[in-house]
């Protein structure tokens, strides 16, 4: 079972804006409650027990909002970069004595993924990494044209066509193995994003797996996405 995660809330928000001026991402309620301790209250609820928290900007707010975890029955620490490390360089910033397997997820959706499984992922199936994806389509609302480029011949004709793929879900499961080889080829508050330490990861012969989440999951990234999410939300929730 999952025991440990860390989750990004160092982002400045700029999409969300100008909600984010005076309050970081984190901390914007859905209902009654902000982003994060929906967030918190997910992997409690399913065994995790020690949070690491990413903080950036408006970090003194998100610590004395949630302290050491206390209040919500978990333990929290907090990982403070000293500039953006992108979504995977906090993990340069773990503690040196910290190499176990880890959750990482962004702190700004809501999801019910089930950790478990993804902890299956690396124990089980022998992952060293897992990206979590979520299905999502796409309606074009124009007809979608396919033509050779050298002869202009069109070859096919899709009118108003529906597309789906898996995209990230922005939750990770990272290996002890990976978390040595972060902290043995890369500085401390090294910027690097998932999709760079993936190729990384690759080229370095670890394996790679996907865990296709069939759940919920929300994102929150811009002012629609958090209006839409408040709109489903009861103050009971």
């Amino acid at each position: 079972m999952m025991k440990n995660s860390i989750i990004l809330a160092g982002g400045l928000g700029t999409r969300l804006r100008p909600l984010t001026d005076e309050i970081p991402k984190p901390l914007l309620p859905i209902g009654e409650k902000p982003i994060l301790e929906r967030i918190i209250e997910n992997m409690t609820a399913q065994g995790i027990e020690n949070i690491f928290i990413s903080v950036n900007y408006k970090k003194d707010m998100i610590k004395n909002y949630f302290k050491d975890g206390k209040m919500m029955k978990t333990k929290i620490k907090y990982i403070e970069e000293e500039r953006s490390t992108g979504t995977a360089g906090c993990l340069t910033l773990l503690p040196e004595n910290f190499c176990d397997d880890i959750i990482v997820s962004n702190g700004d959706l809501l999801s019910d993924v089930d950790y478990n499984e993804i902890d299956k992922l690396l124990h089980v199936d022998g992952a060293d990494f897992v990206l979590t994806t979520i299905e999502k389509s796409y309606k074009i609302d124009f007809g979608v044209i396919n033509s050779d480029e050298s002869t202009k011949k069109l070859i096919d004709w899709v009118e108003k066509p529906t597309y789906t793929y898996n995209v990230n879900a922005g939750i990770y499961g990272v290996s002890a193995k990976v978390i040595k080889f972060i902290k043995n080829n890369f500085k401390q508050n090294t910027r690097i994003d998932m999709p760079e330490l993936w190729k990384i990861l690759t080229e370095n012969n670890f394996t790679l797996l996907i865990y296709e989440h069939p759940g919920d999951w929300y994102d929150i990234g811009r002012i629609d996405d958090y209006v839409n999410i408040n709109s489903t939300f009861s103050n009971n929730n």
